[in-house]
């Protein structure tokens, strides 16, 4: 497996515990590698945990938003929001 995949592993196993940093850089990583619709769930989830400056990353994601349809939008913003409540609470649990 290559070094970034596992650094990307590393970060969602981050995610699931809670943690909105890995989330962001999750994003970055997602953007940066080019993918589009895992990149807007990741960007959906981020924000759904707290994440801030995400500018640029909503940019890039905003270009795929624009070419899906409305109800895969809406289930990845509900997919995003069940997902980071499940995970911020499993984080606070941690603390």
């Amino acid at each position: 497996m290559g070094q970034l995949r596992k650094q990307a592993k590393a970060l969602s196993r981050q995610v699931r515990r809670g943690d909105v940093s890995a989330a962001r850089q999750l994003l970055s990583h997602s953007v940066r590698m080019g993918h589009r619709n895992l990149a807007v769930r990741r960007f959906f989830l981020a924000l759904a945990m707290g994440a801030r400056d995400v500018e640029d990353e909503a940019r890039y994601c905003a270009e795929i938003i624009s070419v899906l349809p409305d109800e895969t939008v809406r289930k990845m913003i509900a997919e995003a929001r069940c997902n980071a409540g499940v995970f911020t609470t499993r984080g606070n649990h941690d603390a």
